[in-house]
């Protein structure tokens, strides 16, 4: 069973849902979401309530600029502070997370099998009803992220940054984590998430087109670092930090699918989140992550 909705012309953001419930062997749920800024997504006709949605991206948006747009600190450190930021908006996400993680378990039989391996699945029309029930879910899920952002006057580029530097590249987190899916959208631009089953042959394309994406806003990151570092240190000495930057800016040019300081971070970035170690792999969501990772 599959129901197409048509979104408003009027929204640059979003032009089409296509949501398909099928019971069996095939697909369970294709969601085709369209990520705005950052990763919301907006359906008027569908859901009522996504104005708010979109007003606090805007907001955020005209905050904070663009996600690349984001200058991480010349000397390399992230500051507690900021850590301190970050995990409080992962803890103000906590409640809408909680409910959005166990719909996404009931239709993916494959995140079920591996947290409840003795429990019976889930009829077929629960699955139908959480179907149709978790399009408000994720509009929540994105919602409280993004007011939470605000209220820590953080932009979603130091959100990302953090998040990618501290799950993927130090915690070790797959970036490729969630469920199976593709990154598409109208016309087979990469944007939004495909959600499907059995294609397990695909999980290292879903790693790559994640890897991508993360690229394309991560290495500006990297060399706004260093263009600042550049304006603040003009000394003619060579600095062994600036030129660690340089030479991971270097590598990730010569590499798309690259994770930032793969290889091992620099130790000021380090011990900037070895205190906060054990409350960065509690907050992090392996059956949301492809949702976290819906960039622009």
């Amino acid at each position: 069973m599959q129901i197409q909705n048509e979104t408003s012309k009027g929204s640059s953001t979003a032009s089409k849902w296509l949501i398909g419930c099928g019971i069996g062997c095939g697909v369970v749920i294709l969601l085709l979401v369209f990520a705005g800024v950052g990763g919301y997504f907006f359906v008027k006709n569908i859901v009522s309530g996504f104005e708010e949605t979109e007003a606090i991206a805007d907001d955020l948006k005209e905050r904070y600029g663009e996600i690349k747009d984001f200058c991480p600190d010349p000397g390399g450190a992230i500051g507690q502070e900021r850590v301190e930021a970050f995990l409080s908006v992962r803890n103000s996400m906590e409640p809408a997370k909680e409910k959005l993680e166990s719909s996404i378990i009931i239709l993916s039989d494959e995140e079920r099998a591996s947290q409840f391996k003795e429990e019976p699945s889930p009829g077929v029309l629960t699955k139908i009803k959480t179907g149709f029930g978790i399009i408000p879910l994720i509009a929540e899920f994105y919602t409280r992220r993004n007011q939470a952002l605000i209220d820590a006057e953080m932009g979603l580029g130091e959100y990302y940054f953090i998040y990618a530097v501290s799950y993927y590249s130090w915690l070790g987190k797959s970036p490729g984590d969630g469920l199976e899916y593709h990154l598409v959208g109208e016309h087979d631009e990469k944007r939004g998430v495909y959600w499907r089953r059995g294609r397990n042959e695909d999980l290292d394309d879903r790693q790559d087109d994640v890897l991508k994406q993360l690229h394309s806003q991560i290495l500006p990151m990297l060399k706004n670092q260093v263009a600042k570092l550049t304006r603040v240190d003009v000394s003619p000495i060579r600095d062994p930090w600036r030129e660690m930057l340089l030479a991971e800016i270097e590598a990730m040019e010569d590499d798309r699918f690259r994770l930032p300081w793969q290889d091992g971070l620099p130790d000021v970035l380090e011990a900037s989140l070895k205190p906060f170690r054990g409350r960065l792999e509690t907050s992090y969501s392996k059956v949301l992550n492809a949702l976290e990772m819906a960039l622009n």
